[in-house]
């Protein structure tokens, strides 16, 4: 008797094919996380190289103060013109990995929704909009971010959540809100000095607000596959939990 033929195997289900909850249907945000994992290292570089724009244009106003005639016009146009290039190619790589970001954000916050229906009394629309509103900007995102992280949390043995701490999340947010705040103020500054201690003394906010972007990118990453990492595992255990 010959042997029945062997079919290829049948795949195994998406662990986000679950059903809608209240219309809301989970996504999987493995592609946008892994395209953040690319460009923060971006902003990060691009961070450093501005960095060193900040530094250099620092030591030639102190140079300046210290000796009028230690710094040529030649050094300062090259000093000028390598701290507006910088900034000009930081800001746009920022605003290219802020928009793939706040993508990610949205889908992270809506796939919480199914999760855990109604745990977050903002609307989902709130993922987007909240970063574009003045001063709310610098809280609203935060709540949405606690939020969706604690309703992603994966399911312990006994069916309760796991506890994941906030410290990642605390420490991402707190470094990136000082950061912008001085990358502004430093920005704002440097735009408006008309003396060498001016653009110095604005020069050292940047270089400040610079490291500190650094440092918020990384956490920016570390937050971004932590969270993506808890919501596969969550969509994994389903059924998700049903809607009231």
């Amino acid at each position: 008797m010959s042997a029945a033929p062997v079919g290829p195997p049948t795949p195994a289900p998406s662990p986000y094919a679950a059903p809608d909850v209240k219309g809301v249907r989970l996504r999987a945000p493995v592609g946008l996380a892994i395209a953040l994992t690319v460009l923060f290292p971006l902003v990060i570089g691009l961070a450093a190289y501005a960095v060193y724009a900040d530094w250099n244009m620092r030591t030639l106003m102190e140079r300046l103060l210290a000796d009028s005639a230690a710094v040529s016009d030649a050094e300062l146009d090259r000093g000028q013109r390598l701290t507006g290039l910088v900034g000009t190619i930081q800001g746009n790589a920022l605003i290219v990995t802020g928009i793939v970001f706040i993508v990610w954000f949205h889908r992270v916050r809506t796939n919480a929704e199914v999760f855990a229906p109604g745990t977050d009394k903002l609307s989902l629309g709130w993922a987007i909009g909240a970063w574009f509103i003045p001063l709310a900007n610098l809280w609203l995102p935060y709540r949405i971010a606690v939020t969706t992280w604690g309703s992603s949390t994966p399911l312990g043995a006994d069916g309760g959540h796991r506890r994941f701490p906030l410290t990642l999340v605390n420490l991402w947010w707190g470094v990136f809100v000082l950061s912008r705040l001085l990358g502004w103020y430093g920005g704002m500054s440097y735009s408006r000095a008309q003396s060498p201690d001016a653009v110095r003394d604005a020069a050292t906010t940047m270089l400040v607000g610079d490291v500190l972007d650094i440092v918020a990118a990384i956490l920016a990453v570390l937050f971004v596959r932590r969270l993506t990492a808890m919501q596969h595992a969550r969509a994994a255990q389903g059924p998700v939990v049903a809607a009231v």
